[in-house]
Parts: structure tokens; C-alpha cells; sequence
């Protein structure tokens, strides 16, 4: 049994990524509006030509730009990634866990 279905910090890091991935998400998506709004732009395609031009950009770059849209996201990852280093857990299909997780709360 992974450690992550022992473990409580896990299910509260587990769930803590899901809630921080939603956010980041809507308020994201509300900027692309905006901007596509602004702009006069389909969002649709504002979006996907948004996504081509990150996925154009060298690694490091391209990490600084995606932290910077991702921040409550980009935090809940760095907990992750010391609660990884001081156990041992890993949490490397947190999506996947979500969908075996009860949806209780934290």
C-alpha cells in the first residue's frame, strides 16, 4: 500500500494540490478572458496561441512563467516536494490519488 493512503500529511498535501490546481485554473481562465476581451480576440484561440508560445520557451523560462500563473499551486508543490524529502513519500500521481480519495474534508 503506498504511503500516501497512510499517511495524513499526504492526503492533506493531496488535497491541498487539488484545491490549489482549481484556483490558479479559474484565475487563470478569468486573465485569458480579460486580456482576450481587451483585446478583441476568441478566446479559444487566444488561449491555445497563449499555450504554443509557453511551450516555445526554454525550460528555465518557461518554469519562471508557468510559477508565476500557478503561484498557490506552485506553493502547494514546494510543501509536496519537502514532505517527499523528509519521509520518503512519494506523491508522484497526486492526480491519480484524487480519484480514489474520499472527498472529505481537510
Amino acid at each position: 500500500m503506498p504511503a500516501a493512503w497512510r499517511c495524513d500529511e499526504c492526503l492533506r498535501i493531496v488535497r491541498a494540490l487539488r484545491v490549489a490546481r482549481q484556483a490558479d485554473n479559474h484565475a487563470l481562465r478569468a486573465r485569458l478572458q480579460d486580456v482576450a476581451a481587451v483585446s478583441g480576440r476568441d478566446l479559444r484561440e487566444f488561449g491555445i496561441e497563449w499555450v504554443f508560445s509557453i511551450a516555445r520557451m526554454p525550460d528555465e523560462e518557461m518554469q519562471v512563467v508557468l510559477e508565476s500563473h500557478y503561484p498557490t499551486l506552485s506553493e502547494a508543490m514546494r510543501r509536496r516536494e519537502a514532505h517527499e524529502k523528509t519521509t520518503g513519500h512519494r506523491l508522484d500521481g497526486w492526480q491519480t490519488l484524487l480519484h480514489y480519495m474520499p472527498d472529505a474534508p481537510d
